[in-house]
């Protein structure tokens, strides 16, 4: 198969996707496996080593991450269950409000809390967000997603210990110290400036 062709499946593949979950609603899992078997299909692979491929990559990805979203998942239902987790949301609120919240957690999460894995970072600080998030109104969900979400992927890329930091830094023959000071000055602002900028499009309904 030609590279154009290639780009131009990948595409389809990718807008179907989008489509399939933006448009119809259908379950992003399910849309996800859809897209992938229209690109296995039209890469020459056909269905059955479309479906080997698939189960494959995920085993491998479960061998290398599934025990430590485990713990994560634990992690955090313990801190659930002991009521940890509420007595930061209502200090959080106490001291910053519902309106500063948001770029105080974005920081945090890109600074302060930085994880060397995204996916832990996510399964620990999720339920945090969603606790809080009834008490900032009709976008109170969408902006704690979006903050967490900023705050936990730039701190991936621009703060050590984020692996895409360290892949950066071994890339460049950069020094982590020097990673280190430049990523907590950048980073935080950046995560910061991210809420701000999906807050206004929240705001105007874009």
């Amino acid at each position: 198969m030609s590279d154009a062709l290639i780009v131009l499946h990948t595409a389809i593949a990718i807008t179907t996707i989008v489509l399939l979950i933006v448009v119809a609603r259908v379950d992003p899992l399910i849309s996800l496996v859809i897209g992938a078997l229209y690109l296995g299909v039209t890469a020459g692979l056909g269905f059955g080593g479309t479906i080997g491929s698939l189960t494959h990559g995920f085993g491998d990805i479960m061998a290398k991450v599934g025990l430590l979203i485990g713990f994560g998942v634990l992690m955090g239902s313990l801190l659930s269950a002991m009521g940890a987790l509420q007595k930061v949301v209502e200090l959080l609120l106490r001291v910053l409000g519902p309106r500063r919240l948001p770029y105080a957690f974005s920081a945090a999460l890109s600074s302060i809390f930085p994880a060397i894995y995204v996916d832990v970072q996510l399964v620990l600080a999720s339920p945090l967000a969603r606790s809080v998030a009834p008490r900032m109104g009709r976008n109170g969900l969408a902006m704690m997603g979006g903050a967490l979400t900023a705050g936990i992927l730039v701190g991936y890329v621009f703060v050590v210990p984020g692996l895409g930091t360290l892949a950066i830094a071994g890339l460049l023959n950069a020094p982590l110290g020097t990673m280190l000071i430049y990523g907590t000055l950048v980073g935080p602002p950046t995560a910061v400036l991210t809420t701000f900028i999906y807050h206004q499009l929240l705001k105007y309904g874009l």
